[in-house]
């Protein structure tokens, strides 16, 4: 272990490190196959363009940021975990952490104190970074796992703020620790100018294949959407290996626009390397908001960016002229959760005629092994062909590998992205290294299609539905804007039916639907054996993940709370009560934040 002179040029390498595959991240990361204007903004704030990091400003940020996190004590192996929402200085914190040997983290700053207990516990954290509002909260977790206040760094609305102070301390020539002096503060817990007042320092390099390979860089909550997260463990190469496989030269300048957040993989994946490896801009939004990120896509004419499924339905059904706002737009990858081709289309018919808008698969565990690319042919209802370096197969229920097209079976994956294995669990991957997806696909023609997930399916007498087909459905009708379909058990234990969750639309021009209406609705355009017979329940939202995923175990926990509450009026109202409940509802239900359930 060594290391890299960063102060060299950027685009200049050691001979040595030649094969930049089996290098560190920052060094494969800032040391890009190609020159460019190192001048220009390449981290920009869409809410608020004059809050930018150029390419130098950003490689002294980092640099600063690893001295900083030495100082304070990180070494090799550390977590430090980022409870903060999408900024310029996010994709900076993340370098800086990893540069200085230690692991990083992200969560959600929106978490309740349960789910951020529990992304405690798996992330061991020696520092946390968090905002303003969210320091109680984890001051107070913390306090349970044994996180002293000064293990806590604050990073307000004035942090880009004191890095233009640290940058024209630079340019003028004194000490950052003078420019910065009188931005810190005496408190318990750490104070992010403080951070910025040890110089800079050299990023931890390596060039050994097994250190590569077995050097932990970050670690990604899973999406957690059949209970409790894990926390999925990345190497060097293995965030080297997600980049390598999904970049690709296209025939336009790309300039992105981030709307997903950070702490999930899909949005680190465009956010954090593609700028500084190949001077491509980022705009960054703090969240989704139509009117911003339609604004932000015309104002900037963005012609990249990634969204999930429920953005993309929200566009589609938006009142705005949102195809006046898109015409910059040349690639939309989209991602995070099951869509179908009619809804792609639909969105693809809002683009200009020169635009791709094109569904790619991945996971946590593993980054992204099929894309549908600009440029090939875009077959809507597909996830796309795998990409190079990495292998697919599909095994059936009797554990026998598919070899014909057009059979299904539960997606397997293996390739040099994948994790190294999940923190404290040894049940990661299977024999040979192959990770078991969930997922069940065929292939047609190297194109491959999702057809659910093998703990979703549910099964109707002897026939297999998959909850994703009858939520495309559900959401073709003009009053539902949201659905979410479960299997629950028919009272006499002779099997599963399927459950419907809707959410009707808010807008009083819609007439309101009943349950009734729903589930005709639905058997008109499916299979008798697809039918709703398990209810249709009213909910204020559908709970889903921050990157789209329906969190299914939440709705089961829905289902209990309803079965008690039939067998509550069963001893009160009769056995008639309690057959009504369950069947439909026009009373709201709805999720609570810490997970509880209301009506």
């Amino acid at each position: 272990m060594g290391y890299w002179d960063a102060s060299a040029p950027t685009g200049v390498m050691d001979p040595l490190l030649s094969q930049d595959i089996y290098t560190d991240l920052l060094t494969f990361t800032f040391c890009g196959p190609n020159p460019y204007n190192q001048n220009q903004p390449l981290f920009i704030d869409a809410e608020d363009p004059s809050r930018s990091f150029t390419g130098t400003q950003f490689r002294q940020l980092v640099r600063t940021l690893i001295a900083g996190f030495k100082a304070h004590g990180v070494q090799k192996g550390d977590c430090v975990l980022l409870h903060l929402g999408n900024s310029i200085l996010y994709p900076a914190l993340f370098f800086g952490i990893i540069g200085a040997g230690g692991v990083y983290m992200g969560s959600n700053p929106r978490s309740q104190t349960s789910e951020f207990e529990h992304i405690i516990s798996l992330a061991e954290p020696k520092f946390i970074f968090t905002t303003s509002d969210a320091l109680p909260m984890v001051l107070e977790v913390g306090a349970t796992r044994g996180i002293r206040p000064e293990q806590v760094c604050v990073v307000d609305e004035r942090a880009v703020d004191h890095c233009a102070q640290l940058f024209l301390s630079y340019e003028m020539g004194y000490p950052a620790k003078d420019a910065l002096a009188m931005r810190t503060q005496d408190a318990a817990y750490l104070n992010f100018p403080r951070l910025l007042c040890y110089g800079e320092s050299h990023w931890m390099t390596f060039t050994d294949p097994r250190e590569a390979q077995s050097t932990p860089a970050a670690m990604f909550s899973t999406s957690g959407t059949g209970g409790l997260p894990k926390a999925a463990i990345l190497s060097h190469h293995a965030i080297v290996s997600h980049h390598r496989s999904i970049q690709y030269d296209v025939p336009f300048p790309v300039s992105r626009l981030m709307s997903l957040p950070m702490f999930h993989l899909f949005g680190a994946l465009w956010t954090h390397l593609f700028p500084v490896r190949y001077g491509h801009p980022v705009f960054v939004l703090p969240r989704f908001e139509m009117k911003s990120f339609l604004s932000a896509i015309h104002r900037y004419q963005i012609s990249e960016t990634y969204l999930v499924p429920a953005i993309v339905n929200s566009i589609n059904r938006s009142t705005m002229p949102v195809a006046s706002y898109l015409t910059s737009l040349r690639y939309v990858g989209v991602a995070g959760a099951p869509i179908d081709a009619q809804t792609m289309g639909q969105f693809q018919s809002l683009l200009h005629s020169q635009a791709y808008a094109c569904q790619l698969w991945g996971m946590t565990e593993v980054g992204v092994i099929f894309q549908n690319r600009y440029g090939q042919q875009n077959n809507h209802g597909s996830i796309g062909t795998r990409l190079a370096g990495y292998e697919a197969r599909l095994v059936d229920s009797e554990g026998r590998i598919v070899q014909n097209d057009d059979r299904a079976g539960e997606l397997y994956v293996r390739g040099p992205g994948l994790l190294q294995s999940y923190k404290g669990r040894t049940d990661a991957k299977e024999a040979g290294g192959w990770f078991r997806t969930g997922d069940v696909a065929y292939v047609k023609h190297g194109y491959y299609y999702i057809v659910g997930r093998t703990k979703e399916l549910i099964k109707v007498r002897g026939w297999q539905v998959a909850p994703a087909e009858v939520e495309t459905v559900l959401l073709q009708h003009p009053g539902i804007i949201d659905a979410a379909v479960t299997g629950v058990n028919l009272p006499d234990g002779s099997g599963e039916v399927p459950r419907a969750f809707v959410v009707r639309s808010r807008d009083p021009a819609v007439k309101r639907l009943t349950a009734k209406e729903v589930y005709n609705f639905a058997r008109d355009k499916l299979a008798s054996y697809k039918a709703l017979d398990g209810g249709v329940i009213f909910v204020e939202e559908i709970p889903r993940t921050a990157s789209g995923k329906i969190q299914r175990f939440k709705l089961s926990q829905m289902n209990t709370y309803r079965q008690m509450i039939a067998n509550l009026l069963s001893r009160f109202e009769g056995n008639s009560a309690a057959r009504a409940l369950p069947t439909s509802a026009d009373v709201p239900v709805g999720m609570a934040p810490d997970g509880r359930v209301t009506v």
